[in-house]
């Protein structure tokens, strides 16, 4: 604020009642005069001042054909702040007006210059102010741009035309205003009807993510944006996706531009951590024989299913660097395997499969007797994949059967669910038939209670059984927790009866998938 002596000019004083209160509220144009003997602007938004110094009633005034939006002193706009005016007293050497947003600098006026500037309204009308640091207008505001003429008759012109701004200052006009621009801006108005530019805002689907995985980021904009420039993330519309390599906080912006330019950009930050430790493997052992007690001096595949991708495998009792190990005993008696599987996480808790090698074939068990052949495998009360994975044969044979021997977990809560599903395996697609029951190689009419029959059955080239804690309904087989049960699958096509596997090369492999109620 600048209040400089000067001889009496007797410039007319706009001396009517100002504004006080008017009904209503929203933007009306302050309008911007010029007195040419003078050489002074005044801009006002009050419709009786406009009115009379259009009609001559104050003499010397004409339009400059500039103009603003402002706010009406009723307004309620968030952060919309009321303008005083003050009045250069004549007596002081004065005759101008003086506006501020800035209830600081309206106070300092009052405090520095009783006598030489006159207060005449506390709210002419309302406006807002931009960063105090940086000059910068929120979005869909224009800066109001002031300058002062640096003589003693002290008149500050107020405007939102570059070009009528720098014109001042290349007369001598001192720039005032917040921010360390070429323009520092003293205020900022709404932007006329026509020009709003898009306004955003931008979110984040996480505020805090691990290191190498995505976040979504979404920006939200009025204005109908036509296009948008992203900083920190690749995308040409309003979604983004991102990603991290390394821990730190990173700030992602994006303007958004219509046909009246580009908003001001908007951000979000995200904290990006470094991923928490791999837990280690957890593993089962899966045990493929053609016996369900393996006979001395014939192969057993120990099959390792891990979860946590495991990079290395130490098996004790057996000689393998894989998942995989075949076995073979030269004595009869129990043998205890171990595997311990690691990866980035470390070593995962060791594991045992329990094979009890016998001298002699074992008598069928079940309904096995009634097939050529029959490959056993054990899985234990675990969760786990299977395959037939055996290399001496007959194996898992064209015209035989693979019975899986499976213990429901103890601890399976009642109506929990699970199922049993088997597929090809490296080899054509195969019809296969598959059976839940107590009984290995059951492949009866199903009975609901077990007694006599399966309690579900599966067919097709993918076949799965439904299984539940409870009682076996028309979907669903129902087992009992801490009981054990088969899980049968052959290579036949009910009704014709029809083995589905050729008898050359003699063996079509499955994969099968057990996942137990819990």
């Amino acid at each position: 604020m600048h209040a400089r002596a000067r001889q009496p000019m007797l410039l007319i004083a706009l001396a009517f009642a100002l504004v006080a209160g008017r009904a209503g509220a929203g933007t009306v144009d302050a309008v911007e005069f010029h007195h040419a003997v003078f050489d002074h602007y005044f801009v006002t938004a009050s419709a009786e001042e406009i009115g009379k110094l259009d009609s001559g009633f104050f003499t010397g005034w004409m339009r400059t054909g500039l103009s603003f939006k402002v706010l009406e002193p009723s307004d309620t706009s968030l952060s919309a702040l009321p303008v005083c005016r003050y009045y250069g007293n004549p007596a002081a050497g004065l005759d101008s007006h003086f506006y501020s947003a800035s209830a600081t600098e309206c106070d300092e006026v009052k405090q520095k210059f009783p006598n030489a500037w006159l207060l005449e309204s506390s709210n002419v009308f309302q406006i807002y102010l931009p960063d105090l640091m940086t000059g910068a207008c929120a979005p869909n505001t224009v800066p109001v741009y002031r300058s002062w003429n640096n003589r003693t008759d002290s008149n500050h012109r107020y405007t939102t035309s570059v070009v009528a701004h720098d014109a001042m200052v290349a007369k001598g006009y001192v720039a005032e205003g917040y921010g360390t621009g070429l323009r520092p801006v003293a205020m900022c108005a709404p932007a006329p009807a026509g020009a709003i530019r898009p306004a955003c805002t931008l979110t984040s689907d996480r505020t805090t993510a691990n290191v190498g995985s995505t976040i979504s980021l979404t920006a939200s904009c009025s204005g109908a944006p036509t296009s948008y420039s992203w900083t920190g993330c690749a995308s040409t519309g309003p979604l983004c996706t991102a990603s991290a390599s390394s821990p730190g906080i990173v700030v992602y912006s994006v303007v958004a531009t219509n046909a009246n330019g580009p908003g001001a950009p908007a951000t979000a930050q995200v904290t990006w951590a470094a991923p928490p430790p791999e837990p280690p493997p957890v593993c089962s052992i899966v045990v493929n024989a053609q016996h369900q007690m393996p006979v001395v001096n014939t192969v057993v595949v120990l099959e390792a299913s891990c979860n946590g991708s495991p990079t290395a495998y130490q098996w004790t009792n057996c000689v393998s660097v894989s998942n995989i190990c075949k076995v073979r005993a030269s004595v009869a008696g129990p043998v205890t395997y171990q595997l311990s599987a690691s990866s980035s996480g470390g070593f995962g808790t060791p594991v045992t499969a329990n094979v009890n090698w016998i001298t002699s074939p074992p008598p069928p068990v079940g309904l096995c007797g009634a097939y050529p052949s029959t490959l056993h495998t054990e899985i234990g009360s675990t969760n786990a994949v299977a395959h037939t994975l055996f290399n001496d044969p007959p194996a898992f044979a064209w015209d035989g059967v693979w019975a899986i021997r499976f213990t429901v977990p103890a601890t399976a809560a009642p109506s929990a669910f699970g199922t049993l599903g088997v597929a090809e395996f490296g080899a054509p697609g195969t019809y296969r038939q598959a059976t839940v029951s107590r009984t290995a190689c059951d492949f009866r009419p199903r009975d609901l209670t077990g007694a006599a029959g399966p309690l579900g059955v599966g067919v097709g080239n993918t076949a799965v059984i439904s299984l539940t804690i409870g009682a076996s309904t028309a979907t669903l087989a129902g087992l009992v927790a801490g009981d054990t049960y088969y899980f049968n699958v052959r290579n036949f096509l009910p009704g014709p009866d029809t083995i589905t596997c050729p008898s050359s090369p003699g063996r079509c492999d499955a994969i099968a998938n057990i996942s137990q109620p819990r």
